[in-house]
């Protein structure tokens, strides 16, 4: 028998438990903590499966066995990859070597020491030849990742010339890719693979936490693309902006100087403070949408970058607030190139980075006491769909409502949103080629509102099919429940109690998500 103490102890491996032939740990909160914390930190996808599924829920607290039946999905879902589609990094990408994977990342680090640097050649040997391994089941990075790396491997290579034997491996595994190269082909997406559908099928359900088929998320994205490029060419042409694309009407707008900042102090200073307006504003409204909000996300605010951090051009980023406001929350734009981001692109921005996106439901996820493992696995998409699905409950609210610059700038947002849905589906779904999705983002939302060209966009959407995909879904489907629950329950429907329903208990799988919600409805 499997005590409770050895797992709490961490002294019993998942092969150990695999090995007592089924015999349950005990179940109670901190034993499952405890394993949770030995399986996060990786293994092979079976054997979690077979650990996490050796452990008795019977005893475990609602809160504990939300975490259970989380993660035991997750892992379900992930061993159903990695058995019927056995390469890459298992569920996560289908290549073990890209531009933001792979132990030539890390090698100029791992050259200044000995030791180390014969681990490192060790991990890039193996990753070689899994990449020729894969090859050979038709499994290739796009080319023109491929062309990336290799030079990232040849510049890597020079700098960690002072370990010839690091510097070895590094050029064996680019030789090994640029003899792959012309196997690559002209298609960048999952659906050149040998049951590419199903696999990308999969990728989606491990986003989501839920079934969808691909051709489900194609129409539902497309219907929310058509609605929203409806409303923005009739915002446009209230403008006087009424030939062109979208997308081309957007550009112009972008340059006009009426509604771009002085890429000085005063400019910055003056961007942030109207963002914060904006913020004071979407506080005030949270008592009408939510019954449970963090103290810590009446105080958070948008704040500028440090002059060192403006002068390295660092993305803008969040520090979440505590649960119970002890820590406060900021969120730091980036304004490097501030000439490029015009006022009317901002609101939305406060909206999704701070109330009520993700300084909204990251201290709920806190204070629910979610394992990291769940958070992480349950429903990937969740955080940054939450956070477009905030952008949109503003619009509702009528934050833009006798503002229609604002409006328009919240409508670009959303087509960036759905447009990245799109894009990761029109690759790996439809077949897209780089050309073509690159002239559908253009068309569709003109300039990015973020500071990342679209070509960053779409390499991301290469290497790490269903990422993308996962977020916009998230969103789609987040408006679905609640449309669903609201026609379940008629004049009884509480937009607050369904919002407490979704956030508190922190990050479900779309179908515990769905069951949990409906079933109170």
């Amino acid at each position: 028998m499997i005590s409770r103490r050895e797992v709490m102890g961490g002294a019993v491996a998942s092969t150990a438990l695999l090995a007592a032939g089924g015999v349950q740990a005990a179940g109670d909160d901190a034993a499952l903590k405890a394993l949770l914390d030995r399986l996060a930190k990786g293994g092979r996808a079976d054997q979690k499966l077979a650990t996490l599924s050796a452990f008795s829920p019977t005893p475990l607290s609602p809160a504990a066995r939300l975490d259970y039946d989380a993660v035991l999905s997750a892992f379900t879902t992930e061993d159903d990859i990695v058995r019927r589609f056995p390469f890459g990094a298992g569920a996560t990408s289908p290549y073990v070597v890209t531009t933001r994977s792979g132990t030539w990342l890390k090698a100029a680090d791992a050259a200044k020491s000995g030791d180390t640097a014969a681990d490192a050649v060790k991990r890039l040997d193996a990753e070689t030849a899994r990449i020729a391994e894969d090859a050979a089941k038709g499994v290739v990075l796009p080319a023109f990742v491929i062309d990336k790396v290799a030079a990232g491997l040849a510049e890597t290579a020079t700098a960690v010339a002072s370990a010839p034997e690091l510097a070895a491996a590094l050029g064996r595994q680019r030789s090994v890719l640029i003899a792959l190269r012309p196997q690559a082909g002209k298609e960048i997406g999952v659906g050149r693979f040998k049951d590419g559908e199903t696999y990308y099928a999969l990728l989606l359900k491990a986003a989501m936490g839920a079934d969808i088929t691909p051709s489900q998320a194609w129409a539902r994205a497309s219907a929310a693309a058509r609605a929203l490029t409806a409303r923005a060419d009739r915002l446009l042409k209230a403008q006087g902006l009424s030939r062109g694309t979208v997308g081309a009407r957007l550009a112009t707008l972008s340059r006009d100087e009426r509604w771009l900042y002085s890429d000085d102090d005063a400019g910055r200073d003056r961007l942030t403070a109207d963002m914060n307006a904006w913020l004071t504003r979407a506080v005030s409204r949270l008592p009408a949408s939510f019954a449970t909000v963090a103290p810590g996300s009446l105080t958070v605010r948008m704040s500028r970058m440090s002059p060192a951090d403006e002068a390295a051009r660092r993305q803008g980023y969040r520090e979440a607030p505590a649960f119970d406001g002890t820590r406060s929350g900021a969120y730091f734009a980036d304004l490097s190139t501030i000439r490029t981001r015009p006022g009317w692109t901002l609101p939305s921005v406060v909206h999704h980075e701070s109330v009520a996106g993700h300084m909204v439901q990251m201290p709920l996820e806190e204070r629910s006491g979610a394992h990291p493992l769940r958070s992480r696995m349950a429903f990937p998409g969740f955080s940054e769909g939450w956070a477009i699905y905030a952008e949109q409950l503003a619009d509702e609210e009528g934050a833009f409502a006798g503002d229609p610059l604002a409006e328009l700038g919240y409508i670009q947002w959303m087509l960036f949103r759905v447009g990245r849905l799109l894009a990761d589906l029109g690759v790996h779904h439809k077949g897209w080629s780089v050309e073509k999705a690159t002239v559908f983002l253009n068309d569709l939302q003109g300039p990015p509102p973020v500071f990342s060209p679209v070509s960053q966009g779409l390499e991301r959407i290469a290497i790490g099919p269903a990422a993308s995909a996962g977020q916009g879904l998230a969103w789609l489907e987040l408006v679905r429940l609640r449309e669903e629950s609201r026609k379940r329950l008629g004049a009884a429907f509480d937009l607050r109690r369904f919002h407490d329903a979704v956030l508190v208990p922190g990050p479900l799988p779309l179908s515990m998500m769905r069951a949990r919600v409906l079933g109170a409805a």
